[in-house]
């Protein structure tokens, strides 16, 4: 099947949101992808239709131990700075961003790496494969760091990527249409959110009338 032909179903996809936290959403945090902010509206809008077709929400976010001991050579790429809106373990930083709606009944996934799915970094594949989904609507930030590393791993290890283009965004216009094209070419099916809204309102309508 080409990924033309991919096509989003109820019994095996999983909405998964990634970094959608202060950390890097806040005004004046550390790595700030200020156009987050205004596309959170339509990241809760889509995870409002998916809990109503019981598709699943994940949210995954960056929190490291407050010693450093987990990171890696993470430290020595990107110096932690010591401030309440740095991705800690108990900081404003690793809290979601106070516009995302995450319910109670969404799952929330700490990783300690940019991409959540290499050995050690996350519960995420586990819990994808518990819940017997093999497919993954994924938005968040930035679109060439966290999220694009989570979505090339996710590819290679066999779960098709509908990466949704105007609910990620990273530091720059020319740095997000680069990341985009390279994560269409070789990971992933690249939607906009009016396509995926679409896609599942005829999901919705098909329950409906069964």
């Amino acid at each position: 099947m080409l990924k033309a032909n991919w096509k989003i179903g109820l019994k095996n996809t999983a909405l998964v949101t990634i970094d959608l936290q202060n950390a890097f959403v806040e005004q004046g945090a550390p790595v700030e992808c200020a156009q987050a902010r205004d596309f959170i509206p339509r990241v809760n809008e889509l995870a409002r239709i998916c809990r109503e077709v019981g598709i699943p929400v994940i949210h995954v976010y960056m929190a490291v131990r407050t010693d450093l001991s987990d990171i890696g050579l993470l430290q020595e790429i990107r110096p932690r700075e010591d401030s309440d809106l740095d991705t800690f373990d108990g900081k404003k930083g690793a809290e979601p961003y106070k516009d995302l709606d995450v319910k109670e009944s969404d799952y929330r996934v700490r990783k300690n790496r940019y991409s959540a799915l290499i050995p050690g970094a996350s519960s995420l594949e586990s819990l994808l494969r518990g819940l017997g989904r093999d497919s993954l609507i994924v938005c968040g930030v930035a679109t060439d760091v966290c999220v694009g590393t989570t979505t090339s791993d996710a590819m290679m290890l066999g779960f098709r990527v509908f990466l949704v283009s105007d609910l990620t965004s990273t530091l720059g216009e020319k740095r997000q249409k680069v990341a985009l094209e390279v994560l269409d070419r070789n990971f992933a099916k690249v939607v906009t959110f009016d396509e995926v809204k679409k896609e599942l309102r005829q999901l919705k309508e098909a329950v409906r009338a069964t």
